[in-house]
């Protein structure tokens, strides 16, 4: 914010000086006028998955030993998911026992 301070001194209006350092009008005149405060912005939160208001339906059906991610989301999508595959399939694989979800071996045709 030192900039700032420095270009008003050296005459730039406040217009000027948001125009050169990219920072809004109204902005640079609260630095004018607090030259001690530093622009901060607070971690902003993060918003909650499409998936988010089905984990307890799921967690049942996971439960139950239904670890097929395509017949979760036909299940989901009659419950009005309108989310995708990967988000389901993700949560699948991170909550299945060892190897449920895993991929598969390659099968080699051996009879040649």
């Amino acid at each position: 914010m030192e900039e700032i301070n420095q270009l008003k001194r050296d005459g730039l209006s406040i217009l000027a000086i948001s125009n050169l350092t990219g920072y809004d009008r109204k902005t640079i005149r609260k630095y004018l006028l607090e030259p001690t405060a530093k622009p901060e912005y607070p971690p902003r939160a993060e918003p909650p998955g499409k998936l988010e208001p089905f984990k307890a339906y799921l967690g049942e059906r996971l439960q139950a030993g239904v670890w097929n991610a395509r017949v979760l989301l036909r299940e989901l999508r009659s419950r009005n998911y309108t989310g995708g595959y990967n988000a389901v399939n993700r949560l699948a694989a991170a909550t299945a026992p060892g190897g449920a979800c895993g991929r598969r071996a390659a099968v080699r045709n051996t009879a040649r």
